[in-house]
């Protein structure tokens, strides 16, 4: 409360007082006289004092204001800015202040005492005016003007690259870490060795069983019946041929009739066997390189030895050789 009563006695308004002491001096001033409402307003306050000797500086703010029924408001105070001159000592200090109405304004007078509360030096009235922008209310008023399409130059468009750069690196670094995890799933998944679709073998034929299918379709065919009887018999042995080199390994099919009867007597088959098999190749030869024409007995007895030999001599697992689908 001492406080505030002697910051009272600093604004002096209208009252005018003597100084007591020479040498020293005190000024405000404004950068303007004609401001707007809600402009700030810096009023400059400096103040000289004989070098050494101490001032009070008036410590502005709202309570003081409003206490003095001051027509505006308080905002700051700068520091007080000190500098020294010669014998002088410079004292600078800004106070801001804002006002809400329109009108011709006042600031007061400020006094500046001494330690000991005496009257050292005191400031000039100022006057400033507080206008508000006019409006022409006779002007016509006009539409809102259409939207109009610019186009981005390249300074504006590096502006925008660099606002966002940071996210369209990480953009970028996402997009290739993905990239690579998927080439190298990709990678290892060709890598792996494939597995083998476990598809049964078919089962091998053995070869009585096609030479007994062979020896059905050629009986179906009716060669010789039709005069063909060469063919007849070339099919009957190459039949039988194919049939002697599945079953014991014998390359039956480049040999001439001698060397596969031959071949065969050293193996472990009934001669009998082999005795039938010759006089069928016998036969077969005469028709095919000696053109003698059989009786159609002679063609079915041919047939029946071949086919015997082949059941005859199939493997032991396989001698139900009756039983091939026809």
């Amino acid at each position: 409360m001492k406080q505030l009563i002697r910051t009272l006695l600093i604004i002096i308004a209208f009252i005018p007082l003597t100084i007591v002491a020479q040498n020293y001096s005190a000024k405000t001033s404004l950068d303007s006289t004609q401001y707007l409402i809600g402009d700030h307003i810096t009023i400059h306050l400096e103040v000289t004092a004989p070098k050494g000797e101490p001032v009070e500086i008036p410590q502005l703010n709202q309570e003081i204001f409003e206490a003095n029924h001051l027509p505006y408001d308080w905002i700051s105070n700068s520091p007080i800015d000190t500098s020294s001159k010669k014998s002088q000592d410079i004292y600078k200090q800004d106070i801001t202040i804002i006002a809400f109405d329109s009108g011709h304004y006042y600031f007061p007078q400020l006094a500046i005492l001494s330690t000991d509360s005496q009257l050292l030096a005191q400031t000039d009235l100022l006057q400033f005016d507080i206008t508000t922008i006019p409006v022409d209310t006779t002007a016509e008023f006009k539409d809102i003007k259409p939207i109009t399409e610019t186009t981005m130059g390249w300074h504006e468009f590096w502006i925008y690259v660099k606002e966002y750069l940071p996210y369209i690196i990480i953009i970028i670094l996402v997009i290739a870490l993905i990239a690579y995890l998927i080439y190298q799933m990709v990678k290892k998944h060709k890598q792996r060795p494939k597995v083998a679709s476990a598809k049964p073998a078919k089962p091998k034929v053995k070869p009585h069983i096609t030479a007994l299918r062979a020896l059905e379709h050629l009986r179906k065919k009716k060669l010789w019946e039709q005069g063909k009887v060469k063919d007849y018999y070339s099919e009957l042995t190459d039949i039988v041929r194919v049939y002697i080199e599945g079953r014991w390994n014998v390359n039956a099919k480049e040999m001439v009739s001698n060397e596969i009867i031959e071949e065969l007597s050293q193996l472990p088959i009934p001669d009998e066997q082999v005795e039938m098999l010759k006089k069928s190749f016998q036969t077969a030869d005469l028709v095919k390189f000696a053109k003698w024409d059989p009786l159609p007995d002679d063609h079915n007895y041919t047939y029946k030895c071949c086919k015997e030999f082949v059941e005859q001599t199939a493997e032991q697992n396989d001698t139900n050789v009756n039983n091939v689908k026809k």
